[in-house]
């Protein structure tokens, strides 16, 4: 194998400089530091042909991603290059699932286990409370889920926990995890972090199965690195450290996930990690025009935890690129939004190459109401919503019961789909009778004709519904949608929903998609298989259900849009409280974090970027006053009317014409003043804009806190130094 072979002139054709360096790049490590628009997917796929040019096997790469979106893009760019098939794309919770059922029984498990959605896990930990005799009022389910996911982002397990304990809290917490633990266990089923913390342990625990896996996969990609927590941490460097073949790419400014364990700091230490890491920097943006991003580097400089980069543009400025705009509260807000999408379609915009952006999904409805009265297509990317549905999540207990015997979840949900004879009370005693002879719930029903506590009428119609699951079990191995088609008619299910009238016909529908999305499944892998596809059900995403060719207006949380780009974007709901959410203004980091999601909302628009933010908004019922984004005026919104923002960045503020400014007063505060709050106490003034009866002014506290408020509402007093 010659690793120094040479690459023809013709694939580098078109690359950059630093992504020829990144592309050539053969052993060791490299860190990719890759600005948005930057290319980062190109240099991705052109580095796994060109290593199997330099001679590396297909089957010794391994490139992990973060959405199954990207990572199929990926798989399809890299074969369109000629590639055979050989090299493993994925995300990682996908290679740890494909890990753990190859060495299931070192892991603790039996290959077959079910992944538990989070409807699974709140119900499983109910359970665990109940059983932990763990107050409930006191220790919420959902309070007590989040709180053992941080632990396993960590890597604590239950016993690390437990040592640990030394308050009322954490002792509640142990006992939580431990009954959680258990009771999963007993359902042979794992949650979204067991994946990656089994996986994690196994690595560490057993060198002979790292040696295997490090064998196998001998030069490794990971994609968004930024974005990784403390367990993908740990698995990627497991399987490098022997060859340290290690290639990470990722940004910084973009990452967007600390509320669900990831750790910038990944990124931040990759060269303290591996001192000899080569670094190249990707900042030529080949997406959006120079304006806008003029905006997000001015924006995410106020960011401390960073590595420096510039964002060079390749594009040509466009004579409009960015809008700040003003609207009354939510509607208006939403009617200028709807307008001005209108106004684009009517100039021939694709309508897929327009998006909204928001914080929070509730925002979506008074755009999508907006949208509606002027009939303009649009979706709402928020793809798990359909996985909640009640006829979905029916039929999926099914097929898990199917696939996994000892998922006594799954059983509890497919018996209860419809009145089948069974009631709570026999359920009741099957799970006594169960549990008193060690037995699934699958298990006890099958072997229902022992179960004295039953009457008999009970036991034949359990016995009757295990058969029937047991009978589908021939088909786990093969298509998917023959099989979904044989549950949907011999469970009854089909014929209840049919029976209970037009208001169960999108029920049906709904189904019918399901089994549709089972028959693109089987016509696109060579394998089929009920576990695999169930598999792949459970790590579907938001940012999956986007439909890049729906011909629709795109609606999504600005986390959602990671990965995306648009030519024409709004993003509205700039202010403070909602961007930045009001739970990150006391604290630096979520702050920079919010700060950092702005950053890539700005950055997926190629053409256009509309800001938006309104003077009040309904907020838990009530219609308060809101304050502008602090961002906006890091942006350099200076507050001014009609002033062009692309040159000198400023608003437009809905008026029909420009007016001329009043002659401005003395300023009500001035910068380093000292001030006095009701709420928030002392501080010191570190800007004032003066906006007339909307002038706005940033205060820091004592506290450490920043606020920034509408100075006719503040009620801040003057006070001397």
């Amino acid at each position: 194998m010659d690793r120094h072979s040479r690459i023809s002139s013709a694939f580098l054709d078109g690359l950059t400089e630093a992504q020829r360096q990144a592309v050539c790049h053969v052993d060791g490590p490299l860190l990719v530091l890759a600005g948005p628009g930057s290319g980062k997917t190109r240099v991705i796929t052109h580095r796994i042909v060109a290593l199997t040019r330099k001679g590396v096997p297909p089957y010794h790469l391994c490139a992990i991603t973060f959405t199954n979106k990207a990572a199929e893009e990926m798989r399809q760019r890299v074969l369109a290059m000629g590639l055979r098939r050989g090299v493993h794309i994925s995300t990682f919770h996908s290679l740890c699932v494909r890990i753990l059922r190859q060495y299931a029984e070192a892991a603790g498990l039996r290959p077959n286990f079910s992944i538990y959605d989070d409807s699974d896990q709140k119900r499983v930990m109910k359970e665990a409370l109940a059983a932990a005799k763990v107050d409930t009022s006191r220790f919420q389910p959902a309070r007590m889920l989040a709180a053992v996911g941080r632990c396993k982002n960590d890597l604590e397990d239950v016993d690390s926990v437990a040592e640990r304990a030394d308050d009322f809290y954490t002792k509640a917490l142990a006992q939580a995890y431990r009954a959680y633990q258990a009771r999963l266990a007993a359902n042979n089923a794992v949650d979204f972090d067991d994946l990656l913390v089994k996986t994690a342990f196994l690595l560490r625990d057993h060198p002979e199965i790292r040696q295997v896996l490090s064998d196998r996969y001998r030069y490794l990609l990971v994609d968004e690195y930024q974005d990784t927590n403390h367990a993908q941490y740990q698995i990627a460097k497991g399987l490098a450290l022997a060859h340290r073949n290690l290639c990470v790419t990722g940004d910084p400014d973009q990452s967007i996930y600390r509320w669900r364990g990831a750790d910038i700091e990944n990124i931040l230490v990759f060269e303290k990690d591996w001192p000899d890491a080569v670094v190249v920097k990707l900042e030529e943006n080949f997406r959006s025009r120079p304006h806008i991003l003029q905006c997000a580097d001015r924006l995410i400089a106020f960011n401390q935890r960073r590595k420096a980069k510039t964002l060079i543009p390749t594009r040509e400025p466009a004579e409009t690129a960015v809008v700040v705009h003003n609207a009354d509260d939510e509607y208006s807000e939403a009617e200028f939004v709807a307008d001005a999408v209108a106004e684009r379609l009517a100039q021939g915009v694709d309508p897929g190459q327009v998006a909204v952006f928001y914080r929070v999904n509730a925002m979506s409805r008074p755009v999508e109401e907006a949208l509606i009265r002027r009939r303009l297509p649009y979706q709402v990317v928020r793809g798990v919503e359909f996985y909640n549905r009640k006829e979905i999540r029916d039929m999926l207990a099914y097929l898990k019961v199917v696939a996994n015997p000892d998922d006594n979840v799954a059983f509890l949900r497919a018996v209860g789909t419809h009145p089948r004879g069974i009631g709570k009370t026999t359920l009741d005693r099957l799970q006594t009778w169960a549990e008193k002879h060690g037995l699934s719930l699958d298990a006890a029903a099958r072997r229902a004709g022992k179960a004295d506590v039953l009457p008999s009428a009970a036991r034949s119609k359990l016995a009757a519904f295990a058969a029937m699951i047991e009978g589908f079990r021939a088909e786990v191995e093969g298509p998917v949608a023959p099989l979904m088609e044989r549950v949907f008619e011999e469970s009854g299910y089909a014929v209840y929903l049919a029976a209970a009238g037009t208001k169960e016909e999108s029920a049906i529908e709904n189904v019918e998609e399901l089994i549709n999305a089972a028959a693109l499944y089987d016509r696109t892998v060579e394998t089929p298989s009920l576990a695999d596809w169930l598999q792949t059900i459970a790590l579907y995403s938001d940012t999956d259900a986007y439909e890049s060719g729906s011909g629709k207006v795109s609606l999504m949380t600005l986390h959602a849009a990671k990965g995306l780009e648009f030519d024409n974007v709004f993003i509205v709901g700039l202010e403070e409280g909602l961007l930045p959410h009001e739970r990150s203004m006391d604290d630096p980091e979520q702050m920079e974090e919010e700060r950092r999601l702005l950053f890539v909302g700005i950055t997926r628009a190629r053409e256009h970027l509309v800001l938006v933010y309104s003077r009040y908004r309904t907020i838990h019922g009530q219609f308060l006053a809101t304050a502008p984004s602090p961002f906006l005026y890091e942006l350099g919104y200076t507050g001014q009317e009609e002033e062009d923002f692309d040159r000198e960045p400023a608003v437009d503020d809905g008026g029909d014409l420009p007016t001329k400014a009043a002659p401005r007063k003395e300023p009500a505060f001035r910068k380093n003043q000292r001030v006095q709050h009701p709420k928030f106490g002392r501080g010191r003034v570190e800007q004032f804009i003066d906006l007339g009866a909307d002038s706005i002014v940033v205060v820091r506290f004592g506290s450490g806190g920043t606020k920034t408020l509408l100075s006719r509402y503040a009620k801040l007093e003057a006070v001397a130094d």
